[in-house]
């Protein structure tokens, strides 16, 4: 069989404050396997997505040479870079200066770590949570293409071939789709060997001549055990050229002109259907999000009017971090759920507003009654049962098991 190209994009990240003992066991499970993969392939090429927020705590977590590895193997041209934004937040959810904001903080931060090496072509859009919006800053801010669901496509699965380029239209910005059902295949425990691969992949029948995948590279070897393993095995077929993105747009001969649905990759299509597009982050139904979003959008409004407060700079960096997604994600109950990280997360935003020396009394105790009432609805749903019937409810519709540090999710 001729080897046909691959280009398959990791994503590795996690969030501001995690626990180093946490970080230090993803990374034995995921990272350092995955830098060994590249190592002992030296012909294999991948894009890698690293966000600031876990660039920084690798050296806090005693992780520096995982840093210096990435580097040789960037040298080596076996890594490009993707750009995204730093704390992972939900771009297409916030005004366009946040999300200017994230992406800058993302490139200034990671040119410290990698210096001349960092220089992402692509971009990786956090949760690949699309909107026209976003995709105009990508473009203006210097990115070359960006990677999506294959959902955005059309809104539906199984639509899209992988044999063209792709161009947004009226924005001029290049797309790739990644293969929905071949990138969960290292998500769930549907493939155990390259046999069960490559029969999934012969059955869906769109990847006979560019397979394009992009997966979290957690899934290997941390969320899902043996899936590096599989992932090398299947390299080592040598039935794929294992290439970066950047390169198809040299191979692509045809190219066709779109207009992608906003979506992310955690996208249903009744989702889509009902124009709920990031049912995992913003939920118009789930009131624990409604209430996020409100304390969210009021912090910035607030930093917003008192740039001149004399503690307005640490208090910027508080809402910076404050941002990220996972607050939202774990109040989803799809099938996601952490009161602990809820709760977290909406007291990250209350303490960057409430850091603020000069915000009025009624503020400040808004920002406070919003965080309570976010804990007490978080509390509400765990001690009613709710949230276990929303996750139950949820994964009813998945077709396949769902697994996260190594545990099927039930």
């Amino acid at each position: 069989m001729t080897s046909r190209p691959w280009a398959n994009l990791l994503h590795i990240y996690q969030p501001p404050g995690q626990k180093k003992e946490i970080t230090r066991k993803v990374a034995a499970e995921s990272y350092w396997r995955i830098i060994d993969i590249l190592k002992r392939r030296p012909t294999v090429k991948i894009n890698l997505n690293i966000n600031a927020s876990l660039t920084e705590q690798l050296p806090a977590a005693g992780l520096s040479k995982i840093i210096d590895e990435l580097r040789t193997l960037a040298r080596r041209g076996q890594i490009e870079f993707t750009g995204s934004a730093k704390y992972h937040v939900i771009l297409a959810l916030l005004p366009e200066k946040e999300i200017i904001r994230q992406i800058d903080l993302n490139n200034k931060t990671n040119k410290k770590f990698f210096g001349k090496l960092w220089q992402p072509t692509g971009f990786f859009i956090p949760e690949l949570c699309y909107s026209p919006r976003v995709a105009k800053v990508v473009k203006k801010m210097g990115s070359k293409w960006i990677v999506l669901d294959e959902i955005a496509y059309s809104g539906k699965f199984n639509k899209v071939k992988f044999d063209k380029l792709y161009i947004i239209k009226n924005i001029g910005l290049p797309v790739f789709f990644r293969n929905t059902r071949i990138s969960n295949l290292f998500f769930t425990a549907e493939a155990k060997t390259p046999a069960d691969f490559f029969k999934i992949l012969k059955k869906d029948g769109r990847s006979e001549k560019f397979l394009l995948t992009a997966l979290a590279g957690e899934n290997l070897g941390h969320h899902q055990k043996e899936m590096d393993k599989l992932y090398s095995e299947i390299l080592d077929t040598k039935k794929f050229e294992a290439i970066p993105f950047s390169d198809l747009l040299k191979i692509y001969k045809t190219t066709r002109e779109i207009e992608p649905v906003p979506s992310s990759w955690s996208s249903r299509e009744e989702d889509i259907k009902r124009k709920i597009y990031y049912p995992l982050w913003k939920n118009p139904k789930n009131e624990i999000h409604h209430l996020e979003w409100q304390l969210t959008n009021l912090v910035i409004d607030l930093l917003d009017k008192n740039t001149n407060d004399p503690n307005f700079n640490s208090a910027r960096k508080n809402l910076d971090r404050a941002l990220h997604s996972d607050q939202y994600w774990w109040a989803s109950a799809n099938p996601w759920w952490s009161v602990e990280i809820i709760e977290n997360g909406a007291a990250m935003l209350a303490d960057a507003a409430k850091s603020l020396k000069n915000i009025s009394p009624a503020a400040r105790q808004k920002v406070e009654n919003l965080y309570k009432k976010i804990s007490n609805k978080a509390r509400e749903w765990q001690n009613t049962g709710r949230a276990k019937k929303i996750k139950e409810s949820y994964l009813k519709g998945e077709p396949y098991e769902r697994f996260f540090a190594g545990k099927i999710i039930k």
